[in-house]
């Protein structure tokens, strides 16, 4: 009787004159006809289709500039859902969840709805499952009666559009109508992304709609006053303390876009205006590059000279997941493996595979993959024949695996590259990865980030024949020896033609490398962050190997990735001052002791 009024465009001008009723019923036949539509939900708008129809999905990633990240697939209800993919209890609680995320799950062998899941999640056993979690949606998705896609209303890249008049301006470049209703989205959100391994343990991979900004009880017990720690520059995230409450923003997507950069600046703002208040001090990551670091600079000297300081990449990794754990005051120590991708170190090369101890509110690099060069800068994480090559710089013998990839001008410009001097080098583990996943002829350019790690895992995980002998990581003088891990590999690679259990050795190998390591140094408690730990396989690895042996911790409210780097901003200034604070009072009682 006294509905929100629904409109439904076919160009920027020119608007369906219909009831809310006659446009779901165009909006279905619509869906039919393999028409892409974008739909307004409450984050932002979503594009959708028909996920039966493969011509419809290849046309949305066409559009879209999206070669081969996933789809998120919206089912009208559970029924719906279990025709196509494995649903445990702990799935279905969080799909009925009030936060209602997308929720990654296993297919079937059969999928019985019809979906075309090679078009939708290429290279992967798993498809992002989410609910109707708006009235709008629900309508849509029982009145069409089969799944669709529902993606992010935006070209890849770029920020969710959730404004009307951006939506009509944008968004026909991807879609052929546009569904909007008479109500304004205050506050732009994606739509959070969770998994559950094997053994139950929960990982977050995207924290956004319905999640965001909550965070509680806030762990920082000893930091006072209004404090931002910026957070980082991939999948980007910050953390506001204010007034004892503690916020973390949204997803806010990889800085590397205008589109983004205004996203995050108008983001902080509404935080900041809701809470009336600014920050009196500012954490940024070392990168001297990042947006958000340079932008916590500006907002210094737009604040008369609030103090800035900087936090290393990695030490924010491990300071949020001590932080998640109740560990910051913990008086035995505890080993970190915090590993991904890429963070500027305080030697200025690029860390990704650190080992950390963490005392006495102090934190120890102890450990780290042995250097290799990083060719090109970001360019090597798109594209795994870089990393392979790199890799395999001490291997010329077995170069000849990824020649075959490169073009006679490239090989003789990558080799000249490859042996310059004093090249920057690397320690990631997310590059080891790409690489041996390139030697497997997995991939050797990623579309999206983290693409060749995650199609091995996939290849891993439905490996038939698991066999647990593994190739060894030893640790000489601080440095994890990966030459001899690889020679090991390239072997296998000579002898083994099972591309999936070589695969499935490979992260069965690092979770033996842990146990080895907590052996080594004899501590109890192991702690885990980065975007490696996103593999639900290589937890669950681990927590078989060691959840008898040692106690692990995990993130529980923040993703692995980059999206806890703001909190663990936080963190490492709480362990900061809680230093000083111990030193002080340690002078003081000295002094005391000596007069």
């Amino acid at each position: 009787d006294c509905p929100i009024i629904i409109h439904l465009y076919k160009s920027k001008e020119e608007k369906l004159d219909c009831t809310n009723d006659e446009i779901l019923d165009v909006v279905t036949q619509k869906f039919k006809e393999g028409k892409i539509i974008a739909v307004k939900g409450t984050g932002g708008y979503l594009l959708m289709c028909d996920a039966t129809n493969e011509v419809a999905t290849l046309t949305l990633r066409t559009r879209k500039q999206r070669l081969a990240k996933p789809f998120a697939v919206m089912y009208a209800d559970i029924k719906m859902a279990f025709a196509d993919v494995h649903l445990r209890s702990i799935e279905l609680d969080a799909l009925k969840d009030k936060s209602a995320p997308i929720v990654l799950c296993r297919t079937k062998q059969f999928l019985n709805s019809g979906i075309c899941k090679d078009a939708i999640a290429p290279g992967l056993d798993k498809i992002g499952l989410m609910l109707p979690h708006t009235p709008l949606l629900s309508l849509i998705a029982n009145k069409f009666g089969k799944p669709l896609i529902a993606t992010s209303g935006n070209i890849s890249g770029s920020a969710i559009i959730f404004q009307d008049k951006e939506a009509l301006e944008c968004l026909f470049e991807v879609a052929d109508l546009i569904l909007t209703y008479d109500r304004e989205i205050v506050a732009p959100q994606d739509d959070s992304v969770i998994q559950f391994t094997d053994s139950g343990q929960k990982i977050i991979n995207r924290r956004s709609r319905g999640l965001a900004p909550n965070y509680f009880p806030n762990p920082f017990k000893e930091v006072y006053g209004s404090i931002l720690g910026t957070g980082g520059e991939l999948k980007s995230a910050f953390a506001f303390l204010n007034k004892r409450n503690l916020y973390i923003s949204q997803y806010l997507g990889d800085q590397g876009t205008v589109e983004s950069q205004e996203s995050y600046s108008q983001t902080l703002l509404h935080i900041s205006d809701l809470l009336q208040s600014k920050p009196r001090k500012i954490l940024v990551d070392k990168h001297p590059s990042y947006f958000v670091s340079q932008l916590g600079r500006d907002i210094s000297t737009q604040n008369k000279l609030v103090p800035v300081l900087e936090i290393q990449h990695h030490k924010a990794h491990f300071g949020a997941v001590l932080a998640e754990n109740n560990l910051l005051d913990s008086e035995e120590p505890v080993l970190g493996f915090i590993w991904d991708g890429t963070g500027y170190g305080d030697d200025k090369q690029i860390w990704g595979s650190e080992i950390f101890i963490y005392q006495h509110h102090k934190m120890n690099r102890v450990g780290h993959l042995e250097y290799f060069p990083q060719l090109l800068g970001d360019k090597m994480g798109k594209e795994p024949r870089l990393a392979a090559l790199s890799i395999l710089k001490n291997f010329p013998t077995w170069q000849f695996c990824v020649q075959k990839y490169f073009s006679e001008i490239e090989w003789q410009y990558y080799q000249k590259v490859l042996y310059q001097d004093s090249p920057v080098l690397t320690s990631s583990m997310g590059r080891f990865l790409d690489g041996l996943a390139c030697l497997l002829g997995i991939r050797i350019y990623n579309s999206y980030e983290g693409e060749a790690a995650m199609q091995m895992e996939s290849l891993a995980r439905n490996c038939s024949h698991k066999l647990y002998d593994y190739y060894t990581l030893p640790l000489e003088n601080g440095v994890l020896n990966w030459t001899v891990f690889l020679n090991e590999f390239l072997k296998d690679l000579q002898q083994n033609d099972n591309v999936a259990l070589i695969a499935w050795k490979v992260f069965y190998s690092l979770a033996r490398s842990i146990e080895q390591l907590s052996d080594h140094f004899l501590i109890e408690k192991l702690a885990f962050s980065g975007g490696v730990f996103q593999n639900a396989l290589l937890n669950d690895l681990v927590i078989e190997q060691l959840t008898q042996k040692r106690q692990l911790y995990f993130h529980k409210q923040l993703s692995p990735n980059d999206e806890c780097i703001g909190f663990g901003q936080l963190a490492c200034y709480q362990i900061t001052q809680t230093a000083i604070s111990h030193s002080a009072i340690s002078s003081s009682l000295k002094t005391e002791f000596i007069s």
